[in-house]
């Protein structure tokens, strides 16, 4: 894995770090990433939300450089919406979707903003990897991420 993955996924570990201050009650339309979060994964599925902000990163440097489409592009897009599913059942935050949604969007912020800033942002080799991984091993490995219900954490991540 190359450093500028690895700075990649600090990145947006560091953006859901930063949104994560404290638990929302439930009920409340604000996601808030806590402690529970931030646990290691015991099950040996891996960590979800460190996969969705990969992908959601990926999605949003995407549409921010105006990159023409892929069926890699399609997988991720599916990929997201899977795993929003799945921390929507299983996330003892209990986010609401419109909650959701709006995470997504800070979470990302960063990405659309070096993408309007930096040329050589949208040009990066790890994003063109990324985004030539096959479709079908992007949904195989979601399905297994996904086929054991439990908290959605981040760790350990990569």
């Amino acid at each position: 894995m190359t450093a500028a993955i690895l700075h990649r996924l600090v990145l947006a570990g560091t953006a859901i770090l930063a949104m994560s201050v404290t638990a929302p009650a439930l009920g409340q339309d604000r996601m808030v990433l806590g402690p529970r979060q931030f646990e290691q994964d015991k099950s040996g599925a891996g960590a979800v939300l460190c996969s969705w902000a990969l992908y959601l990163s990926i999605q949003a440097q995407t549409a921010a450089c105006g990159l023409s489409r892929r069926p890699t592009d399609d997988a991720i897009d599916q990929a997201i919406a899977a795993i929003d599913e799945f921390i929507l059942a299983n996330s003892s935050l209990h986010p609401t979707r419109a909650a959701l949604d709006t995470f997504k969007r800070e979470a990302t912020a960063s990405d659309r903003e070096r993408a309007s800033r930096e040329t050589q942002f949208c040009t990066r080799p790890d994003l063109e990897r990324f985004r030539s991984i096959n479709p079908e091993r992007i949904q195989a490995g979601v399905k297994a991420l996904l086929a054991v219900p439990r908290e959605p954490i981040m760790n350990p991540c990569l």
